[in-house]
């Protein structure tokens, strides 16, 4: 009898060290991780800085003579849209374990009165584990910059929002400042691949938030985590206007669950 309560009281013990099914994933460190960005001519700098930041925190990443040849196979494309079997395939041909996949969005910068260009830029982040493409992390982040010519802007801006999205992705985001404080709303829709689990935060921002970013993808279905200085129902409004393919499912609180038209 005192032999099996120990059991049982070894068996209580192993399962309350583990996490639970609600805890933030992390990237596998000790696992070697390559890192794909698709988008403008300046994804190159992003994935120099999702590297370097990988690099600074311990992480080991794939070489850029190896990346290049990981690019050149037919199934990155695939792989950069949340494809399944093109990211095991392309950790089965190459022998890494974890794919970082980036998308760099950058809309023409603008020239104001003074002669200086104003940039914005957008960087999404996702990683999946090779061997099942399954996601472990996610981080995206927008930012404006100003310069001397529409370059120098871009670049700012590609810059400071590769630097915010990869501390998102390593769970270290910056604090918020404070004029784009906002509640904090989980907007919960239908995606069919990391795109369009991205593509559903940018629509977030397109709709005035401060802040979105995808914190889980799984099951057909994305989160969006939103800073938003309004009220569930306006958030909803607004996205809605930019999404007219989906429509509302529920309001519970500041949870908002979407569903296709």
């Amino acid at each position: 009898m005192k032999k099996m309560l120990a059991v049982c009281m070894a068996v209580i013990f192993f399962f309350a060290l583990l996490p639970s099914g609600e805890a933030r994933a992390e990237l596998p460190k000790g696992k070697t991780i390559a890192v794909l960005v698709k988008g403008t001519s300046h994804a190159p700098l992003a994935r120099s800085i999702l590297i370097r930041a990988l690099l600074d925190e311990g992480y080991k990443a794939v070489d850029e003579k190896q990346l290049e040849r990981i690019r050149q196979n037919k199934a990155a494309i695939l792989a950069l849209e949340g494809n399944v079997e093109a990211i095991m395939a392309l950790g089965r041909t190459f022998g890494f374990s974890v794919l970082l996949s980036g998308s760099v969005a950058v809309p023409s910068p603008v020239r104001n009165e003074f002669g200086l260009f104003t940039a914005t830029a957008t960087v999404s982040a996702t990683a999946c584990t090779a061997s099942n493409a399954r996601q472990v992390a996610a981080g995206s982040a927008s930012a404006k910059e100003i310069g001397y010519t529409a370059d120098e802007a871009t670049r700012k801006a590609v810059e400071v929002a590769t630097r915010s999205a990869a501390a998102s992705l390593l769970g270290k985001t910056p604090p918020q400042p404070p004029d784009s404080a906002g509640a904090t709303f989980l907007v919960i829709a239908p995606a069919r691949s990391f795109a369009e689990a991205h593509a559903l935060a940018a629509s977030c921002r397109d709709a005035g938030a401060s802040n979105a970013s995808v914190s889980r993808f799984a099951g057909g279905r994305a989160e969006i985590d939103v800073s938003y200085s309004g009220s569930a129902g306006q958030l909803l409004a607004a996205l809605l206007a930019k999404r007219p393919d989906l429509k509302e499912e529920t309001v519970d609180g500041n949870t908002l669950r979407l569903v296709g038209e």
